[in-house]
Order: C-alpha cells, then structure tokens, then sequence
C-alpha cells in the first residue's frame, strides 16, 4: 500500500493543500495519521476523485411552436384594419 503526503495528493489533484485538508477534515477524504503525519493511501484518493466526479448532462432543446402564417397586410395582423372604413 502506498500513500500520499497531503501537499502530494494537492499535487496530483490540482488542488492547494489547504483544500486537502479541508476535504479530510469533511471526512471526504479518508486519511491516517502515522507517527504525528497525515497520509492518503492512493486507493482512498483514486476513490475520492472518482467519487467526485460530475455528470454533465445537455439540457434538452427549446423549441417554440412554428406561428401561422401571417396573411393580409401587417395592420391587419394588428387587428388595426379591422372595423375602420376606408376614407
């Protein structure tokens, strides 16, 4: 078994050592104290990043109901031409 040092699984993750210890002290991240030090077995950080992983999903399309065709004139459409005699 090996492990990590925190700034290490930093490292690898792409991360500062202060979020490390973050996600350890969440209990997030499992870790061992061995003689006074903190240490991450690599089995328990590869299942952290993999339990961390996000699933993007694409929302789905938005679609607007196709409008009539507009016939006549635009004022018309308005409902302007509508009951006005013609002077």
């Amino acid at each position: 078994m090996s492990f990590l040092r925190p700034d290490e699984a930093a490292e690898l993750a792409g991360l500062s050592k202060r979020a490390i210890y973050r996600a350890i002290q969440r209990g997030d991240l499992r870790a061992v104290r061995l003689c006074s030090r903190l240490r991450i077995s690599r089995e328990d950080f590869d299942a952290w990043v993999a339990s961390s992983a996000v699933r993007f999903e694409v929302p789905p399309e938005i679609r607007l109901p196709n409008a009539p065709p507009a016939r006549g004139s635009f004022r018309k459409l308005l409902g302007e031409g509508e009951g006005r005699a013609a002077t």
